[in-house]
Parts: structure tokens; sequence; C-alpha cells
């Protein structure tokens, strides 16, 4: 089986849908599916594990590991070979979408494909499977224009990535910063509230003596005008008294 390893970023291998006795087979490819899917093991453990990633096609429509089963053992049997892919990235997390538009970004060599992205690992990245009637040769200049527009895909997926990141993070800073400006403003209403009603109660507080003293001349005063009023009376009815003894003296 002939292998090519060209970067840490984009792998292709390949192998024959052939039995030893060269019987057409789609198992080897059926098993790599698997795989990728559901990780190793027997298909007993396999089927109780989740499932590492979503599968998509070359148009970016969501498929059942079923459906790709089932896609596997059709091209598998109609197809001399079977080509398996690794789009890997460091530091930075691209989308199922992203690596599948980097893979698209390769042109018309390999035209349907099936691809899972693996986020359980510690470089994102993700695996596709793809079928040919030929070997495709590394150093052709069909499979390195294919490879150069797919790992410029990359590069201009990661880009974008970290910008979005980028603007993520900031947005997080912009939001905390509000968030404690927000805080202080409320703590600044509270110490204005507090400030205002101590004041209140100051001013209150050098208020009652006042009002109290108020009070006492107002008492004062009524009493001292109760008094004049009652010995004005008294004086009007003393003059009356003698103008009545008056006149009765000179009849």
């Amino acid at each position: 089986m002939s292998k090519s390893k060209t970067t840490n970023i984009v792998r292709m291998d390949w192998l024959t849908n052939r039995t030893p006795t060269g019987r057409r087979s789609a198992t080897k490819a059926r098993k790599l599916a698997q795989y990728f899917a559901l990780g190793r093991g027997r298909e007993k453990e396999q089927e109780i594990r989740p499932q590492r990633g979503q599968w998509l096609d070359q148009d970016g429509r969501q498929c059942s590991h079923e459906e790709v089963l089932q896609w596997v053992r059709q091209q598998g049997m109609s197809h001399e070979l079977t080509h398996q892919f690794i789009l890997s990235v460091k530091e930075t997390e691209l989308t199922p979408e992203a690596f599948n538009r980097a893979m698209a970004a390769g042109g018309p060599l390999f035209s349907e494909w099936r691809l899972i992205p693996h986020e359980d690992t510690r470089y994102p990245h993700a695996h596709a499977l793809a079928f040919s009637q030929q070997e495709v040769h590394i150093k052709s200049e069909a499979f390195q224009a294919w490879w150069h527009g797919v790992r410029q895909a990359l590069e201009r997926e990661q880009a974008a990535a970290r910008e979005l990141q980028l603007e993520q993070v900031l947005e997080q800073d912009r939001a905390a910063a509000l968030q404690q400006e927000a805080g202080l403003v409320q703590e600044v209403a509270v110490g204005k509230r507090s400030r205002s009603n101590q004041l209140q109660q100051e001013v209150e507080l050098v208020q009652q003596p006042a009002d109290r003293a108020q009070d006492g001349a107002t008492r004062e005063q009524a009493t001292q005008l109760d008094e004049q009023l009652e010995a004005e009376l008294a004086e009007t009815a003393l003059e009356r008294t003698s103008a009545q003894q008056g006149w009765g003296l000179e009849l």
C-alpha cells in the first residue's frame, strides 16, 4: 500500500478495495468509517460509545453514521481505491464547516467525500473519505494543486477563527468593563442616597430644639395675651359698674 504524508496539516493515504484473493470488497473502507466515527475496538464496543463528531458530505449536509456506512459500501464496491485524509490545525479550533470548506477548496480532484471532525484530541482535526478508480500520485500536478488549495484554505480558516476568537475575548472584556462600571455607578448612587438620608436626619435633629423653643415661645406669648385680655376685660367691667352707680345717684 502506497502512503504519503505531505505535512502535519494535510495528509492522504489510500488503500485498495480488494481482498487478498482479488475480490472486490468494501470491508476496509467500512472499518475506517467505523474508526473515524466511534474509535478503535470491536463493533460491540464501538456501538456503546458516543459518536466523535458529525458527518458532513461535500455539500455541507449533515449525514447520519448509518447513511455514511451505506455510502461507503456502495463506493467501495464500485471503486478500486479508498482515500483517507487528515486535515489538522494547531492552536486553533475550527468548526466542522470550516474543515469542509477547506476540503472543498481543493477542486475537482476529489468531488465527493464524507468528513467528520474530532474535537476530543489535543489538536482539532478532521478525517475524510473519498474514492477513485486510479491511484493519485502525490507528485502529480493535479494532486499538488489540490493539496495547495486545501492547505491555503486551512490557513485562511485559521486566520478567520483567530480573529473571531480575538473579537469574542475583546467583547467579553468590554462586557465585563461595562458591568463593573454599572456596579460602580450603582454603588455611588447608593452612597449618595445614604448620605442624603444621613443629612436629612442631621437636619431633623437640628430642627427639633428650635421647634421646641418656638413652641415654648408661642405658648408664652399666648399666656401673655390671655393675661392681657383678662386685664382689659376686668377694667371694662369696672368702668361699667362705676357708670351704673353714678347714673343711679343722679336720679
